[in-house]
């Protein structure tokens, strides 16, 4: 018997009602706590919070006129695995990009390359003429920055990379832009059918 595909909902992630931003996951069920707390497995990238990311299960409660949320409840990071309910594996990066490319393409290449080391890879914002774009990253636990810096720095993409956090402890290898465009839109998120490494398409 094939088991049902779990259904998408959009969800939100607060600390308290700072850092609010509302991903995609996937509906896993009935979960303890309030009446109509549901366990969700998270299918984006937050930007607003390292953790919960991509793959991680969090229990999320009914809220008036809102979606289902998660509150990190101003506990340290130190202590954040006491409000993940199932740790995906996963710890969050960003990078920066900047390009005379095609955006759509400068950040097509980076996912592809991110997806190489099974990180998934989603567009915070295009570059345009005052900022570098930005890329978030749920990079696979095991894996290093060092290691995605490295392995990103030899993919010979069309722009040029900085790591953002962690902070680096030394300089990041870049790759040189080898084609000229316009910097296009940021991505915007969808509603995705099932996990993948490959781009998400973006925005809450």
């Amino acid at each position: 018997m094939v088991a049902k595909a779990s259904k998408a909902i959009k969800v939100c992630l607060t600390n308290s009602g700072d850092d609010v931003e509302t991903p995609w996951a996937h509906d896993l069920g009935p979960a303890p706590g309030p009446k109509g707390s549901r366990k969700v497995r998270l299918v984006n990238v937050p930007f607003m919070h390292a953790k919960p990311t991509w793959g991680d299960v969090v229990v999320v409660t009914p809220v008036k006129d809102g979606f289902p949320t998660w509150d990190r409840s101003g506990v340290t990071w130190s202590d954040i695995a006491s409000r993940i309910h199932e740790d995906g594996g996963r710890w969050a990066m960003i990078v920066d990009y900047e390009s005379d490319a095609d955006a759509e393409e400068c950040f097509d290449a980076i996912a592809h390359a991110c997806a190489e080391l099974d990180a998934v890879c989603e567009g915070a914002w295009a570059p345009n003429a005052t900022r570098a774009g930005r890329v978030y990253l749920a990079v696979k636990t095991g894996t290093t920055d060092k290691a995605v810096m490295n392995h990103l720095g030899r993919a010979e993409l069309p722009c040029m990379l900085a790591q953002i956090h962690p902070t680096p402890t030394a300089a990041a290898p870049a790759a040189k832009p080898t084609a000229r465009g316009s910097a296009r839109k940021p991505a915007k998120r969808a509603a995705p059918t099932k996990p993948t490494k490959k781009r998400a398409t973006a925005r809450r």
